[in-house]
């Protein structure tokens, strides 16, 4: 008998702490930290789409990209898509799909950066701006490698159909 209470208060006790996180991952707070990104990026606060959507795909001004990542969304076949450009520590720019590679089935699958780091809303997974582009696999942003844009005369185009094929990554991405 002894045994058996033990395993119920083991079980309650995990029940309970899972209902806890469960109530904190839709606290009010974080659902405002949400809202007000959504805000910023649909008011134009942010960098959002500096240089815009062409019709072969985004293009970013090279002169744009600072140490401060800047994001660019377009719509593909009623999917919101969005990558961000930042200048790393050694002066090179670095592209990604704003998506979590392991994470990307979670509306909260997105980064967003603090300081030098990007971190993973939905697992909080810090990532340098030094690795953007570079690394792939593992809970970090979906590499945009130079072999999956053009640049011309300062401007980078990623094409439409890299985010085609792509774009799959956010079915779910900020449905909250």
């Amino acid at each position: 008998m002894k045994m058996r209470n033990r395993k119920i208060r083991f079980f309650a006790g995990v029940f309970a702490a899972a209902a806890v996180v469960m109530a904190g991952c839709s606290s009010g707070t974080e659902q405002e930290e949400t809202q007000e990104h959504t805000s910023e990026a649909d008011s134009g606060e942010t960098q959002e789409n500096a240089s815009g959507t062409a019709e072969d795909g985004i293009e970013i001004n090279v002169e744009d990209i600072s140490t401060e990542a800047s994001y660019y969304d377009t719509e593909i076949d009623g999917t919101d898509v969005e990558i961000f450009a930042v200048l790393a520590s050694d002066g090179t720019v670095r592209l990604a799909m704003n998506t979590c590679q392991v994470c990307n089935g979670s509306p909260y699958a997105y980064f967003e950066q603090e300081g030098d780091d990007f971190v993973c809303q939905n697992c909080g997974n810090h990532f340098s701006s030094d690795e953007i582009g570079l690394t792939a696999g593992g809970c970090n942003p979906v590499p945009i490698t130079e072999d999956d844009y053009t640049e011309e005369n300062g401007i980078i185009t990623v094409s439409d159909s890299f985010l085609e094929e792509n774009a799959y990554r956010f079915s779910n991405w900020k449905q909250f």
